[in-house]
């Protein structure tokens, strides 16, 4: 082998050599694929997350564990803020006491009101008179009878999510979360299949 044959054979070799790569580039390659890794390891964990609470949150208010309630009026501020979510959960009306407060419809009326009890009279039934906390004076329909043998009552709120979930149920909102949870569920799938 001439010197001019070992030198070109030697040069080709440095060339197509990934050991020729300089280190701060395999360093630079290496740290942005952990962080590509670490990127899509939290946004699966995300989509789980919101999976698992969607499915236990459908489940749950299917069977009658919880329901949820969106506020529209002011009459229980400061606590409760139109806007706000409540989570509501059955219990016996037997242990309904003054102070909690209760969701139901007020008489001839087809909205729902989630308003505190100011007063309960358990004769011929569980009757209650409410109050909202922003109002001077208690509700104008008076004794109200709680029919069946539960009561709704809220046991949290969830602040300012109630004009979002209001705005996605209306019909483009609607139409455009459907697609792009469909559009992220395929291009997970996707680049799942391209790295194989």
């Amino acid at each position: 082998m001439t010197t001019l044959e070992w030198s070109t054979q030697s040069v080709r070799a440095e060339i197509f050599s990934p050991a020729t790569e300089s280190r701060p580039a395999r360093i630079r390659r290496h740290r942005i694929g952990r962080r590509r890794r670490r990127n899509l390891r939290a946004v699966n964990v995300l989509l789980v997350l919101v999976c698992l609470l969607t499915t236990v949150g459908g489940i749950g208010s299917v069977v009658g564990w919880w329901r949820t309630e969106t506020v529209l009026s002011g009459s229980m501020r400061p606590g409760i803020q139109p806007g706000d979510v409540a989570i509501l959960r059955q219990i016996p009306t037997t242990e309904l006491r003054v102070g909690q407060i209760i969701s139901f419809h007020p008489p001839h009326a087809g909205y729902i009101v989630s308003h505190r009890v100011a007063s309960i009279n358990r004769h011929h039934g569980t009757w209650v008179t409410t109050k909202g906390d922003a109002n001077n004076v208690a509700d104008p329909w008076g004794s109200v009878r709680i029919t069946g043998h539960n009561v709704w009552i809220i046991s949290a709120v969830v602040p300012s999510v109630g004009y979002l979930s209001v705005w996605v149920k209306t019909p483009v909102p609607h139409l455009l979360v459907i697609i792009a949870i469909v559009s992220l569920v395929w291009l997970l799938a996707v680049e799942r299949i391209w790295r194989r």
